[in-house]
Formats: structure tokens, sequence, C-alpha cells
């Protein structure tokens, strides 16, 4: 009996302790949970901040529990949710960095640029120009004339070449665009000052003038050069001098009734040529030109004291020749 009165004050003490730590460690576990759930918690807030700036990294995953008491809080914090919400704001991303996919769209404005350009370049071939030129020609002409006094007949006709073999071309011409823009029509004038017969039966004529419409066709056929198909059409203007108005008077001395004034004719022709563009304003051309042309002199008849007089005179010219200009647009 003594005995087992002893051991009893000895096992209280036992059994105090044992709650005291039983206790102790009931109050250290929360803590001990409660600290990896912060630092999962930090952890997670982080890679929400990392995921936010670069959408495209994948989240980190969080760090395997060393305990069997962390399972449970692991299992229990809201670390998916968490997670989740990158992958949510991936879209939003995505679409603010559509722009960025999009920049290459400046093309429209190189094309507006290019717009605006090429009128500025198409706009010079389409104004009208002021082309100057110098020709060489040769001729093989005829004067056909004859005089009748009643019954008499007398032939007066020759064959001649031109005594000159210069003459100067200005002309203007625009572009017709409701037929197409490579046709061009306008007007010119040609002077060829005195003009004379040559060879064997030298004779003056006057001053020779023409004027014409002409029209042309360019084809591209090099960098900035056309190969030109046209032709031309008009009138002739002779101013009579020389032997011609030499004749003249000695006519109305007789008392023929003939005038001192213009003598009219016409003339036609086609030409081949080339133009290149120098400048925005600037083309030089060359052109072969083949015309014929007919000049009227004498066409009298008329009775003179009782005698029937008739007098014709005309001329036809076959011209080739070389016209070097240069065309300015206005």
């Amino acid at each position: 009996m003594s005995l087992s009165l002893r051991s009893r004050p000895l096992s209280q003490p036992l059994s105090r302790v044992c709650c005291g730590v039983l206790s102790a460690l009931l109050l250290i576990a929360p803590a001990v949970q409660a600290a990896p759930a912060k630092s999962r918690t930090s952890k997670s807030k982080s890679s929400k901040s990392g995921a936010s700036k670069t959408p495209a990294a994948a989240p980190a995953s969080p760090p395997a529990s060393s305990t069997p008491e962390s399972a449970p809080a692991a299992a229990s914090e809201p670390a998916p949710a968490a997670e989740s919400k990158p992958a949510a704001e991936s879209p939003r991303s995505a679409s603010e960095s559509k722009p960025a996919a999009e920049s290459p769209r400046p093309a429209p404005a190189s094309r507006a640029q290019a717009a605006r350009s090429t009128p500025a370049a198409s706009a010079t071939p389409g104004r009208m120009r002021l082309g100057l030129g110098g020709d060489l020609f040769f001729e093989s002409s005829r004067m056909t004339g004859e005089q009748t006094i009643n019954a008499s007949r007398t032939d007066e006709s020759f064959d001649y070449s031109s005594l000159g073999f210069l003459s100067a071309t200005a002309w203007m011409n625009t572009p017709v665009p409701s037929v197409s823009e490579r046709v061009r029509v306008g007007a010119g004038l040609r002077i060829f000052g005195n003009y004379a017969a040559g060879g064997g039966q030298e004779f003056g004529f006057g001053l020779l003038n023409e004027v014409f419409v002409n029209g042309e066709y360019g084809l591209p056929v090099a960098d900035k050069m056309e190969l030109v198909l046209g032709g031309r059409a008009g009138l002739s203007f002779l101013i009579p001098g020389r032997k011609f108005q030499e004749e003249i008077r000695r006519l109305q001395e007789q008392g023929v009734s003939v005038w001192s004034v213009p003598r009219v004719g016409w003339l036609a022709g086609p030409s081949v040529g080339a133009r290149r563009q120098m400048s925005e304003r600037i083309w030089l051309r060359a052109d072969l030109l083949a015309q014929a042309e007919q000049q009227y002199l004498f066409a009298t008849s008329q009775e003179i004291s009782g005698l029937r007089f008739t007098k014709t005179w005309s001329t036809l010219a076959l011209r080739l020749g070389l016209n070097l200009g240069a065309e300015f647009s206005l």
C-alpha cells in the first residue's frame, strides 16, 4: 500500500506534462499550416503579375508540400482559380496585340502617294505642245501651162526641181482623250521663202507658204521613245514675185484681167518618224514626209479686141523631206 500511494504523485505530474505538450502541439500546428499557405499565396500573386506581363508564359506550378499536414491546406486554397485568371486575361492581351500585327497597313498610304504622283506624271503627255523644226527636202515638179489666142496654141509647160532645199515649220498639237491618249491633232505653218524652179528652166514664183492640219499616232517602242505615224492636209499660198510677177504685169499691160493676188493651192501627204522625250517638257523628233502639192497660177479666158484669149498655168510638186525639230509642252 505504501508503494502505490507513493506512485500516484509521480503519475499526476507526468500526465500534466503530456497534456501540456499536446496542447502546445495543437497550438503550433495551425501556425505551421498557415506559413506554407502564406508562401503559396505570395507565389501565386507573383505568378499572377508575371502572367499579366507575359500572357504567353505558362503559370508557375505551386511547390509540392513536404509534410502531410500541408496537403489539406494546398487542396483547400483557391490557387487554381487564381492561376486561371491569366488565361482569362490572355484574350484581352491578344486583342491588345492585334494592332501590332496589323501595323503593316501603311500600304494604302503608299498607294495614295503613288496615285498622287501618277497624275503629275501623266499630266505632261496630256498638255498642248508647240513644235519648231527645219526641213531638208528635194522635189520633182512640173509646171503645166498653155496660152491660146484664137486657134493659135502655145505650150508653156516645163519640168523643174526646187532651186532651194530648206524650209521652216511651226506647229501646235494636243491630245484627243476621247479617242486615245496616243492620238494628237493640231495645225501648223510651213514657210519656203522665195520659191523658184531650178535646173534647165529657171523661173522665180514668189513667196510660198503652207497652212495645214495634221494628225499623228505615237506608238511606244522603247524607253521614252515613240514611233510616230501621221499625215497632213492643207492649203498653200503663193505671193507672186520675180518672173511670175513680171508675167502678171505683162498680161495686165495687154489688157488681160489678171490680179496680183496670192494664188491658192492644196497639199496632202503622210509622214513617219520618231520622237524622244528629253525632259518633262521637251521632246526631240525626226520625221520623213512625202507630200503632193498643186498650185493654181492662171485660169483666165476672155475676149480682147475680138480675139479669144485663154491662159492656164498650174504646178504640181512631189516633195520628199526630212524634218528635224523639237516640241515644248505648254
